[in-house]
């Protein structure tokens, strides 16, 4: 009902400009003067995507109060050239309309194809989700509802291209990508054993032209928004970095060409992570930055790690800082995926952690002057770990309460979840225990 009452209400504001339909039975004895009666135009209406049954039924709807007789399409659209001819074999209105999610709205694209007219009239726009229906049925009112009167498109009656727009991170993913060009450039010199700087700089030149032309052609193909392009910076540089400490703490003998062969697997798959999670519908603003923030606290959190297990201090622990700085980049990056965390909490939990820990390392500092034993430097890593444990934990008081829940992300807002599925019955007057249990979410 809902769904109808605002199809009538939008198609009786909307319609204000579409030719009127008058019809009456003519009385006894009399001449019909207005000829045959009308057909009733038809549009054949074409859902690209999963914009759900409600919004397929409001599309319907709105066609049917406008005066056409609605016919959802079950096959695939026609090609963009093949629309025009699908109309007019049919004599047919053809009515396309795709659905897309992005990660700062909802993508609309509403074309229609009369079987009278030579061009195509096409609608673009990009609207929050929840305009989406409204803007949908403004576009395809705007499209579908054609004009007697006008056999031929005038110039205003044109569509002008819509301009392309830039992606947002092209300057960031051009410039890290020029970077990381050149360090592949300088690594491929380095792991093949050579220090000629005749086969570097070429090798360093080369690589950073590719990496730039890469990004510039990646942004060009696709709208790579900021938080995409820091987040693909954060699996560029955090898996290098690590493979390099580990390799260091791991192999220390070992020669320095098999080191940079070890960063070039490394980066290439953090590269390779990192493109994948953006399969899953973007990024936002918090999940690049708990990108970012995961893989410089587990390098904290790997070297502590390590130095409690050896309780050395005379040297640096790599291999538990190439261990943690992976692993919290691997495990914040694949949270980012799930959901959409906010930049402004990401942040505030990073600052509590770092005043804990320096606040606990500062306190125990005492046990590590004059002769540091095993004993002492456990102390001292048991006192920074609880402080940035305490840290963390009483920022998580001071995050913004959000009135909304977080709304996880496209594509995985079907998995179960923990959740107060029910209430056990209990005596009147008092509270009912709680039970938990998984819940899904979807349209169905």
């Amino acid at each position: 009902m809902a769904a109808r009452w605002v199809a009538s209400a939008l198609a009786g504001i909307l319609a204000a400009g579409a030719p009127a339909v008058v019809s009456a039975e003519p009385a006894d004895g009399a001449v019909d003067a207005t000829g045959p009666p009308q057909k009733t135009p038809r549009v054949r209406l074409f859902v690209v995507g999963e914009p759900g049954e409600s919004f397929v039924a409001l599309l319907e709807e709105t066609l049917t109060d406008l005066g056409f007789a609605a016919d959802l399409a079950l096959e695939p659209p026609p090609s963009r050239q093949g629309l025009l001819a699908w109309a007019r074999e049919r004599d047919t209105t053809a009515l396309v309309l795709q659905r897309r999610e992005r990660a700062d709205g909802i993508a609309l694209t509403v074309l229609a194809a009369h079987p009278q007219d030579r061009f195509l009239r096409i609608r673009e726009a990009r609207v929050p989700s929840e305009r989406a229906s409204v803007q949908a049925v403004i576009m395809m009112r705007d499209v579908v509802v054609r004009s007697t009167a006008v056999t031929a498109p005038t110039p205003s009656q044109v569509t002008p291209p819509l301009p392309t727009k830039r992606s947002e991170g092209r300057f960031i993913l051009a410039t890290h990508g020029t970077l990381y060009g050149g360090f592949l450039g300088y690594s491929l010199q380095r792991a093949a054993g050579s220090d000629d700087p005749r086969l570097l700089y070429p090798l360093m030149a080369v690589g950073a032209g590719i990496g730039l032309g890469a990004a510039l052609i990646v942004t060009d193909e696709w709208q790579v928004g900021q938080s995409e392009a820091w987040y693909l910076v954060a699996g560029t540089w955090w898996p290098a970095v690590a493979a390099h400490l580990i390799h260091g703490g791991r192999f220390p003998d070992a020669s320095a060409a098999e080191a940079w062969q070890f960063g070039l697997i490394g980066s290439a798959a953090g590269v390779a992570l990192s493109s994948a999670g953006l399969l899953n519908g973007g990024m936002n603003d918090g999940g690049a930055v708990l990108a970012h923030s995961g893989g410089a606290a587990g390098l904290v959190v790997g070297g502590l790690t390590e130095l409690a297990i050896t309780g050395e201090t005379e040297t640096l622990p790599l291999a538990g800082l190439g261990y943690g700085a992976v692993g919290g980049w691997m495990v914040a990056s694949a949270t980012a995926t799930l959901f959409r965390p906010d930049a402004v909490d990401v942040l505030i939990l990073d600052l509590g952690g770092l005043l804990g820990g320096l606040a606990g390392a500062s306190a125990a500092s005492p046990l590590l002057f004059e002769t540091p034993t095993i004993g002492k430097t456990r102390g001292w890593v048991a006192a920074t770990g609880g402080g940035l444990l305490a840290g963390t934990v009483t920022a998580a008081f001071f995050l913004p309460d959000d009135p909304e829940e977080a709304e996880p992300a496209a594509g995985w807002r079907y998995l179960p979840r923990p959740s107060t599925v029910g209430f056990a019955p209990g005596v009147p007057g008092e509270v009912a225990a709680p039970g938990y249990g998984l819940t899904w979410r979807g349209p169905w």
